[in-house]
């Protein structure tokens, strides 16, 4: 039995309200078609013109549709329509009565669902049409549960479906086994076998459908342009404007009409000019006085679709405590923990561990979802090589201390919004707070699959750019200036001043936009490091506060989580920026730190030659940046008391150089400092981080195959220069 299954079980046991039908089971997301009258409808007994059900075409009356949330049952719907959606005056239905209707909406649908699988297509996401019409342009909702219910009489005892099987929750999708499939299914259709494939997901669950249609899109594009924007053209001209409207007013629906637009939006035939017309009205753009559309990331749409519902909690057992809500450990599926706290990202159910706490330095406390994650970066950096395409010696040494001390953050799927970062994800915990953290790898994603970006991110009106300082602030201005940007991010263009490609658009500081409903762009500033209040981006990713107590609401950790679930791009732009940390730590600036040995200036690589070394230094940047220098400024001085206070000749062996020369810090002294720098270095965690550091330095032996990380000054080869 799966675990819906079980919930729904234990949901029918005694409870306070013997016989009680769970609201698990008509878990469901209503949906009223387009252009329906304002206000609360009035529900009446009549005569239903539509007696099968399925797609409404045009001229057909319009009816009602759900989409099937976690553990929605036949049985369990037909008792929420019977008292919710009642005409006046109908006597109350019987539980025999909600088992025909339960009956009679298989049986009206029946060739619908058989085309989508039969009670295989019973899942989280289904778009389900039920037998309640819109009349008096929405005034009414009309519908006769009696008839309902008498279609069913005639049927079988067997229909081959349970009326009380409850919907599952949609898998997630590996991605590099759905870049395959894809791949075989294009190689032996054309393109008007793939609509009609397209065409038949995107009306039955636009839910499951999401991610392969964007692969299917992605790949036809990739491979012919033109054919794109024809597949694109010929699958909106199949939708009527009520089935547009529809799939726009949910997350995934939105999500894909995002992508069509994508192609025909820029296209100039006329098949994608009436594609356009098409999408415009149903998506919510705005059009300009001129006629032309504007892109959903230029004017945010007015259509703001909405997520499925979550899992509804079971209802209390009589005499029973409520299940725990912590995490369930050791969870070593590659599935989603079935503990903690969760939350529905496109239609998946997806776990964002548990609520933690974290009090800053000025008193504020920030309270929020906190979770670990479960994929394995080393496992992804071994299983992607080719894709990462890291190859040459700084890169490999680079990417090997990345990969060694990657717990001490999380792994790839790691989400947290429970401090000031206030969103914080992956290998190197990322945080929206600073522009050099998030915003970069957001837009570094954004340059290499703005796809995927777009559907994990920009649906939800989340814009990235490069961006630059004035006077070491963010530059407080709207529109970009492409020469400051270039300025500011020299390595991700080239000469001609043309962006980078690849791994090669390794960007510096970029920003955040939030793109309003009906409005345009607006600049989300970059906050200072001591909070006192709730500011725009903090606001956009749903923090709240009361005093000086913050909370950071749910929803970006699943939806940043879920990017790293099923998008392989988004996980190598992590490892290409992760590595790019290296020239980040090269490049810190030194704030009050002096970095003199005796009288001589050095730079922070200078004392980082060891993989142990650059563990410790990198680890520090990657959680307290600012406070590098001056941990390296106390560990030079914590050796150098050290040598003063040992006799000859350890004192001058221990010398840090060799006086009339101007060579690098000998190895005997920086194997000195580097344990120094391991006692000096101050970030958040500290004990448990030097612990699983020094735990690798000692698994550099012959016993455990050289897998840690090696002390010996000169081992690490990363710094690219003299």
């Amino acid at each position: 039995m799966t675990a819906v299954a079980e919930a729904v079980a234990a949901a029918g046991l005694v409870t306070d309200h013997p016989g009680a039908t769970p609201p698990m089971t008509y878990n469901v997301l209503l949906r009223v078609p387009a252009g329906s009258a304002a206000g609360t409808p009035t529900t009446v007994a009549g005569t239903l013109q539509n007696t099968v059900g399925g797609r409404r075409t045009p001229t057909q009356r319009p009816t009602l549709s759900l989409f099937l949330g976690p553990g929605a049952t036949l049985r369990g719907i037909a008792y929420w329509l019977c008292r919710t959606i009642k005409p006046a005056g109908a006597p109350d239905a019987t539980p025999y009565d909600e088992m025909r209707v339960a009956r009679a909406l298989w049986a009206w649908n029946r060739d619908y669902l058989t085309a989508l699988g039969g009670p295989a297509a019973w899942r989280t996401g289904l778009w389900l049409p039920v037998p309640v019409e819109v009349a008096a342009d929405g005034a009414q909702w009309v519908t006769d549960w009696d008839t309902v219910a008498g279609w069913a009489d005639g049927l079988p005892t067997g229909l081959g479906v349970s009326l009380d099987a409850p919907a599952q929750h949609l898998p997630l999708p590996d991605p590099a086994a759905l870049a395959r499939a894809v791949a075989a299914e294009l190689a032996v259709r054309d393109l008007d076998e793939v609509a009609d494939v397209v065409e038949r997901d995107l009306v039955g669950n636009p839910f499951e459908a999401v991610f392969r249609i964007v692969e299917i899109l992605r790949q036809v594009r990739a491979d012919d342009p033109e054919d794109a924007v024809e597949l694109a053209a010929t699958l909106v001209g199949r939708l009527t404007a009520g089935e547009l409207a529809t799939l726009a007013g949910v997350t995934a629906g939105h999500a894909l009409l995002r992508r069509l637009w994508a192609l025909v939006g820029p296209a100039d035939d006329g098949d994608a000019e009436d594609a356009r017309d098409a999408l415009g009205p149903a998506l919510g753009l705005t059009r300009t006085g001129s006629g032309t559309w504007q892109p959903p990331d230029v004017i945010g749409p007015t259509v703001l679709p909405d997520e499925l519902p979550p899992v509804p909690p079971a209802p209390p057992v009589k005499g029973k405590k409520p299940a725990p809500q912590g995490l369930r450990s050791p969870w070593k599926e590659p599935t989603e923990n079935p503990g903690g706290r969760h939350t529905m990202v496109l239609g998946r159910d997806l776990c964002i561990g548990v609520t933690d706490s974290y009090t800053q330095k000025n008193g504020t406390s920030w309270t929020g979802p906190a979770y670990a994650g479960r994929l394995d970066p080393a496992r992804f950096i071994q299983d992607n090589a080719a894709a990462i395409g890291l190859t040459t010696a700084e890169e490999r040494a680079r990417l090997r201390v990345t990969e060694l001390i990657a717990p001490n953050e999380g792994r790839l799927d790691a989400a947290r919004g429970a401090d000031k970062g206030t969103l914080s994800t992956g290998i190197q915990q990322w945080s929206a707070h600073l522009n050099e953290e998030l915003p970069v790898l957001l837009a570094r994603f954004k340059r290499v699959a703005p796809d995927h970006y777009d559907l994990f991110f920009g649906m939800y009106g989340l814009d990235t750019e490069p961006w630059w300082r004035v006077g070491g602030k963010e530059a407080a201005v709207e529109v970009a200036d492409p020469a400051q940007i270039r300025a500011a991010n020299p390595e991700a263009f080239d000469a001609t001043g043309a962006p980078r490609e690849g791994k090669e658009y390794a960007l510096r500081y970029a920003t955040l936009f939030r793109v309003p409903a009906g409005g345009g762009r607006q600049r989300l500033a970059e906050p200072p490091d001591s909070v006192t209040q709730v500011l725009p981006r903090h606001a956009f990713f749903g923090v709240t506060a009361k005093g000086k107590a913050y909370t950071v609401a749910p929803e970006w950790c699943g939806r940043i989580r879920l990017a790293s679930l099923c998008s392989l791009p988004y996980n190598v732009v992590q490892v290409w920026t992760a590595v790019w940390r290296f020239e980040r730590l090269a490049r810190q600036p030194l704030g009050k730190a002096k970095l003199l040995v005796r009288g001589r200036q050095y730079r922070i690589r200078d004392f980082v030659t060891s993989e142990y070394a650059a563990a410790l230094v990198i680890d520090q940047h990657i959680n307290a940046p600012f406070w590098v220098p001056e941990a390296i400024d106390r560990a030079i001085n914590r050796t150098e008391r050290a040598i003063e206070r040992m006799a000859e000749p350890a004192r001058t062996e221990l010398r840090p150089f060799d006086e009339g020369t101007s060579g690098p810090l000998r190895a005997p002294w920086l194997r000195l400092f580097q344990i120094n720098y391991l006692a000096e270095r101050n970030l958040v965690g500290k004990a448990d981080r030097d612990m699983r550091i020094t735990g690798l330095h000692d698994r550099f032996n012959d016993t455990n195959g050289w897998v840690g990380l090696d002390p010996e000054p000169g081992s690490f080869a990363g710094w690219v220069g003299p």
